[in-house]
């Protein structure tokens, strides 16, 4: 698959041929009816350029790597077409629209099932989670922090700030974990810096990103790519989401009478919690309030 051979040489491409790598992978349905030429001409290069781009990859040459496209394309078209022409006019047309474009974007990312499961178990092996990423996507990394804990692990959350990371650094050790978490609204430097510090004290890395051609993705020892691209033109965060889901669901699968009890420890806990709010008296919550506000 010409995506998974671009990805895999990333790191060794020239400078011209990483641009022409980041055109295919982002244009992908324009490259499939483009020559060598017209190519060359939409990314700046010359057609020899785009030739031996073809060939560092493995094919004979643009001609075969450009078949391949096409047939990767005719895959999605058949995938857009089973889908039945909404009857609803204005919002809700819309709205079934990009449900249809959301299944599309999941049903491409499902080529990586073996790898997926290559990580939750990585995961599941870990005495410590780490799981990083920098302001845009710390919440989301914090949501699924809490929901490892559901399943009795020990996971954290570090913001991806040199301060953090350096803190991170120190403690973290090999029988640990790090992910990274990248949304694509940047480069993601210093996720990626992270990743390679960590590597080097023997840290075994994970990073779920919107794209292969960025740091993160390029650093760790595993990458899952959530697509990201939308018809729109602006950026998604469902897949990544729903990337992060089906982990969650991958390691309740591994061990499933330990998440099982796991999950029901976790919701007594709730319930004890629910108990304890109706046993307060409701003059005892007003003197707090009181409390509060002579501060």
């Amino acid at each position: 698959m010409f995506r998974d051979k671009i990805q895999a040489r990333y790191e060794e491409l020239s400078p011209r041929f990483r641009t022409l790598a980041d055109f295919i992978l982002e244009n992908t349905l324009d490259v499939g009816f483009l020559t060598a030429t017209e190519l060359a001409r939409r990314v700046g290069v010359d057609p020899a350029t785009v030739v031996r781009f073809s060939q560092e990859l493995g094919y004979s040459g643009y001609r075969e790597l450009s078949r391949e496209i096409k047939r990767y394309i005719n895959q999605q078209l058949a995938l857009r077409y089973q889908k039945e022409t909404p009857e609803t006019e204005g919002l809700s047309a819309k709205i079934a629209l990009f449900t249809d474009e959301l299944t599309d974007r999941i049903l491409s990312m499902k080529a990586d099932v073996g790898q997926i499961a290559a990580v939750a178990e990585k995961i599941h092996q870990a005495e410590r989670i780490f799981i990083t990423s920098t302001s845009e996507g710390y919440g989301v990394a914090t949501l699924w922090s809490t929901y490892l804990g559901f399943l009795g692990m020990e996971a954290h959350t570090v913001q991806a700030d040199p301060a953090r990371a350096a803190l991170l650094l120190r403690d973290i050790s090999d029988t640990d974990i790090l992910i990274a978490l990248s949304l694509g609204l940047g480069p993601g430097l210093e996720v990626g810096h992270l990743l390679s510090a960590a590597q080097a004290k023997q840290v075994p890395t994970i990073s779920l990103t919107t794209s292969p051609t960025l740091l993160p993705a390029r650093q760790a020892d595993y990458n899952l790519v959530a697509p990201s691209k939308t018809p729109s033109g602006y950026p998604s965060f469902d897949t990544l989401m729903a990337l992060l889901s089906v982990l969650w669901q991958a390691l309740l699968a591994i061990d499933e009478q330990k998440a099982h009890l796991e999950v029901k420890t976790t919701i007594g806990a709730l319930n004890d919690l629910v108990d304890q709010q109706n046993k307060v008296p409701s003059y005892d919550v007003a003197a707090l309030l009181r409390l509060w506000d002579q501060e």
